[in-house]
């Protein structure tokens, strides 16, 4: 088996949803209008993945789920 290469993320992570607050996803629980549609944005300031450098890396997710 593979080892899993070792990791370490720095940084800021903001998320907003479909859903009232607190979201019931981030419990695991279903949704409270039976969807929730979301966005997640993060920012790296520093990291890694192995001997890959990840630093300043800024991704978004976007997701709907019943």
């Amino acid at each position: 088996m593979a080892q899993t290469p070792e990791w370490r993320i720095v940084g800021e992570w903001f998320d907003n949803c479909s859903c009232a607050v607190p979201c019931p996803c981030t419990f695991a629980q279903a949704p409270d209008n039976g969807y929730c549609e979301s966005v997640l944005f993060w920012h790296i300031r520093q990291g890694r993945f192995g001997d890959v450098p990840l630093d300043g890396l800024s991704f978004v997710r976007v997701g709907r789920w019943e």
